[in-house]
């Protein structure tokens, strides 16, 4: 089934929960029977009562969840898909269950990531160091950029983040999208060199949630899967009671990057604003990060 059928169905299924008149009417004309009109044995109406209450808290969790959201135009639609992901979690079904949380976390990233000053923020500052002393912004010493910190990867043999900051962060691909919502929202690009193990964290556990979501994800034209994607998948499929929750951990701590660091504060933005235009050059050095990494010599 395409993308566009999948979200005329969602929205169907919104509206029965929303309004029993449409429920009962579209029953009607389906020849479905009402639920009420079902002999049930005491059991199966017991797990259905139950079912049903649980679905009622689940609601209300998700409007706190993001009750305070700063995005108010996404709050509704958050809420929907954060109610779908704890019913798949209580369904036992671990592909729905990361592909209801991977369209939450992608819709918020893709608000943020059209935003016109996170864009210029971001296209601004790519050029300049990683990493801060003292969480100052304007202390940042050394050649590692930004850059090479958010676009990782080689695309024909050259670095992607030569590659990739030719072009406005709203037009990237969403893996790099969350990559830079997690250093500028998140961090406020403010971050240390001794962070950067918090970051590759999260920034894994989005890598390993998006690929667990491309099980579920019903979309035609979906490339072969990876040899690198599978080897994810088989690492977590046997985990998945335990990646329920680390998976919660994820977009609890997404949402908290949110809720603090956007829209950016002033001083990010007037310090952004500040710095000279340069462009980004094959980078030959040591990437430091509490731990020494080598990052590989761009061929020239």
């Amino acid at each position: 089934m395409d993308a566009n059928k999948e979200k005329a169905i969602e929205k169907i299924y919104r509206l029965t929960l929303q309004d029993a008149e449409f429920d009962t009417a579209l029953r009607k004309k389906l020849g479905i029977v009402s639920p009420a009109d079902v002999v049930l044995g005491d059991n199966e109406r017991i797990n259905e009562i139950y079912e049903l209450c649980i679905e009622k808290i689940t609601r209300k969790q998700g409007t706190e969840f993001y009750a305070d959201f700063p995005i108010e135009s996404l709050r509704s639609a958050l809420a929907y898909d954060y109610n779908r992901m704890e019913r798949f979690r209580r369904k036992d079904d671990f592909g729905d269950f990361c592909l209801a949380m991977y369209q939450q976390i992608e819709n918020i990233t893709n608000y943020i990531c059209a935003d016109p000053i996170v864009n210029r923020v971001a296209s601004k500052m790519w050029a300049y160091p990683a990493y801060c002393i003292d969480s100052d912004l304007k202390k940042r010493p050394g050649e590692y950029i930004i850059a090479r910190l958010l676009f990782i990867g080689n695309t024909g043999g050259n670095p992607n983040y030569l590659i990739k900051t030719s072009k406005p962060l709203s037009e990237h691909y969403a893996w790099d999208k969350m990559r830079n919502v997690v250093y500028f929202i998140g961090y406020k690009a403010e971050m240390k060199s001794s962070d950067y193990d918090s970051f590759n964290e999260i920034c894994s556990l989005l890598s390993e949630l998006y690929q667990c979501r491309n099980t579920n994800h019903r979309h035609t034209g979906l490339s072969e899967i990876s040899e690198h994607s599978r080897q994810i998948l088989e690492k977590i499929r046997p985990l998945k009671s335990f990646y329920y929750s680390k998976f919660h951990g994820l977009l609890s701590q997404y949402v908290e990057y949110v809720k603090n660091g956007y829209p950016l504060e002033d001083k990010l933005i007037d310090y952004a604003d500040s710095l000279p235009d340069i462009d980004i050059k094959p980078q030959i050095s040591i990437n430091i990060k509490g731990k020494i990494d080598l990052d590989k010599i761009p061929k020239r």
